[in-house]
């Protein structure tokens, strides 16, 4: 009965580590939308039928609450609404009170070459928008256009990219993590087998001594 307990509990040890292997949550962020962050910021909305879908081109913001330069480039995409509002929607992270958004946004800017200097942080597509003036609104519809007529399974989003590196990366470091486990769990075994046969020497030898010690009391008895 002990030699039995004792493999289960070795044999415990040896599957425990595997547990090492059990896939993190994927990290989700705290986003807004246009009409959510319109009122969060508290500019009223200039156009209540805008909706948004999944075919319209993506808009990246990366603001602070209260930001003066976010709210300026807030006000302008509330006023194309009308116009472009069915060519974009708005992704907003809120970097300046939540870690979490603000680490995103430096991994986004190492993606895309340009690493963030301040807010407002704008991705269209592949472009970088860095801080925000009224001499940028051109560009912005105009990358709005371009998006919105690009086919959806050939558009650039940076949090696919972001998504699909951190994949590659990760995958690359799990089959050194696995080999490492192997190699341990290698080892394991062998102690194990080794630990079993020793105790079970141990036990045949101690069992050897028992009978010993009982025939030679029923020899003297006799």
């Amino acid at each position: 009965m002990k030699k039995k307990i004792l493999l289960m509990a070795l044999v415990m040890l040896l599957v425990l580590p595997l547990n090492v292997f059990a896939k993190k949550d994927e990290k989700k962020y705290k986003t807004l939308g246009l009409k959510e962050v319109l009122k969060a910021e508290g500019i009223e909305e200039e156009f209540k039928s805008y909706k948004e879908t999944d075919d319209q081109a993506i808009i990246y913001l990366f603001r602070g609450e209260g930001c003066g330069y976010c709210r300026a480039f807030l006000s302008f995409l509330n006023s194309i609404t009308d116009e472009y509002g069915k060519k974009f929607k708005l992704v907003s992270y809120e970097v300046w009170y939540d870690d979490d958004n603000r680490t995103l946004m430096q991994e986004v800017g190492e993606l895309m070459n340009n690493v963030p200097q301040g807010v407002p942080y704008i991705v269209i597509g592949d472009q970088v928008f860095a801080g925000y003036a009224e001499s940028y609104d051109d560009s912005i519809k105009s990358k709005i256009d371009e998006v919105y007529k690009t086919k959806k399974s050939k558009r650039f989003d940076v949090m696919k990219e972001l998504k699909n590196k951190k994949n590659e990366s990760s995958s690359s470091s799990s089959v050194s993590s696995k080999k490492v486990i192997i190699w341990n769990g290698v080892f394991t075994l062998v102690g194990t087998l080794a630990t079993i046969g020793f105790v079970n020497y141990k036990i045949n030898a101690l069992s050897s001594k028992e009978e010993v010690k009982s025939s030679s009391k029923s020899k003297s008895k006799k």
